[in-house]
């Protein structure tokens, strides 16, 4: 009887040892493109927050020199985070009696109170803000 000795793989292990190795691969690629889709997302977010506080005053002064009288619009660009905006009064009113008294002038004040929806965009990210401002 003679021992033959086994000189190489099988096919049947090589078809497995291939099959594993795309598996891991696949897993490996579907892990990275999550972790960049990831990192890119956050990004943008981190982008337009850090904008939102140089934005929101330049809206505020757009709010106050428009003459719309119950509602207004705008739109900007501040580097590459594009904004627009719409405010719509939700409450009027008139200074207390106390600072009529110490201006004097009373009856031609009057304050607004605007409801501010603040819409940041940047590539195919959007996030919106809401807030209020006051007007005089």
């Amino acid at each position: 009887m003679s021992v033959r000795r086994q000189r190489g793989f099988t096919l049947l292990e090589v078809l497995l040892a291939g099959f594993i190795l795309f598996i891991t691969i696949t897993a490996m690629t579907m892990v990275y493109r999550g972790a960049i889709l990831t990192s890119s997302k956050a990004e943008a977010s981190l982008t337009m927050s850090a904008a939102l506080p140089f934005i929101r005053p330049l809206v505020t002064d757009q709010i106050r020199a428009k003459t719309e009288p119950d509602g207004r619009l705008g739109a900007g660009q501040y580097g590459t985070v594009n904004y627009s905006w719409t405010a719509i009064v939700s409450h009027r009113g008139r200074p207390s009696l106390e600072m009529l008294e110490v201006n004097g002038a009373g009856d031609v004040y009057e304050y607004l109170l605007w409801n501010v929806q603040l819409t940041l965009s940047l590539n195919n990210r959007v996030e919106k803000y809401i807030f209020q401002e006051m007007t005089w």
